[in-house]
């Protein structure tokens, strides 16, 4: 009953993945906005920044106030954390669709009731977009908590906006291990892929704002489109959005060829 909607299924299966990556970064959030007044109070995380020089912008720290409950979640957490957090559940269970059912011996099952392979890894798709959604409302309600028990000013329609961006950044990297999958058939590899290209990505573009040279290649990072036009004060930037979108729809469609073409029994 179950292979019939692959869906649902597949919710089931990445609902604990899902439950404690919701729970890490939501906690974690919830932590930083509860305790900022206290911090505040006794660290000039200003003062420190300025102190540190160009080496601060490695933090995202040329984005914002520091003495600000926004300025310090994008400094803490919104910069590096919470998208390495987001990119390896993504990557993670993405690149388990097509190599994880290999290395386990169940894809040749799977595939023998009446599916197509396309309609396999959309439906799989699917329910990573939703375990990530829920990983973002998570980190928006635990942040609201915080930042109420606090007495904390926290524009919540900012944080949905980068939320919002932080979850088309997993789906990005995620569909870029979800190709490396289906097409090598190696989760290890479809991993370690997507995190070292993040990692990569993340450095280039805050290496830009103080290395010159690397300007020219900055637009190519997707740290670039992720909180360059800074969401968590302006609100969420529709060209933004819709270059990370694209880049996950446009690795999707190269990993459903991919998976197609493949002689899954080589």
């Amino acid at each position: 009953m179950l292979l019939r909607n692959v869906f649902t299924k597949t919710v089931r299966d990445l609902r604990w993945p899902t439950f404690w990556v919701s729970l890490g970064m939501g906690g974690m959030t919830g932590y930083f906005a509860l305790l900022f007044p206290t911090y505040a109070k006794i660290v000039d995380l200003n003062a420190i920044l300025e102190k540190m020089g160009p080496a601060a912008k490695l933090m995202g720290a040329s984005l914002g106030d520091a003495s600000t409950l926004i300025g310090f979640l994008h400094i803490e957490l919104f910069s590096m954390i919470l998208p390495a957090l987001m990119v390896t559940y993504a990557a993670g269970m993405a690149s388990g669709f097509t190599a994880g059912e290999e290395s386990r011996g169940t894809i040749d099952v799977l595939l023998s009731y009446p599916i197509s392979r396309r309609r396999l890894v959309l439906q799989k798709t699917a329910a990573v977009v939703l375990g990530s959604m829920v990983a973002a409302v998570a980190v928006w309600i635990f942040a609201a908590a915080g930042a109420s028990a606090s007495a904390s000013d926290l524009p919540w329609d900012k944080l949905a906006a980068a939320l919002a961006m932080l979850v088309l950044l997993g789906l990005a990297f995620g569909a870029i291990a979800l190709a490396v999958s289906a097409a090598t058939g190696n989760r290890g590899a479809a991993i370690g892929f997507a995190v070292g290209l993040m990692v990569v990505m993340y450095l280039v573009d805050a290496l830009a704002s103080i290395v010159d040279s690397l300007a020219v290649v900055r637009p190519l990072s997707l740290f670039r489109y992720y909180m360059g036009g800074d969401p968590l004060r302006n609100g969420i930037s529709i060209p933004d959005a819709g270059v990370l979108a694209a880049v996950a729809v446009a690795f999707l469609a190269l990993a459903l060829v991919l998976f197609e073409r493949r002689d899954l029994a080589a």
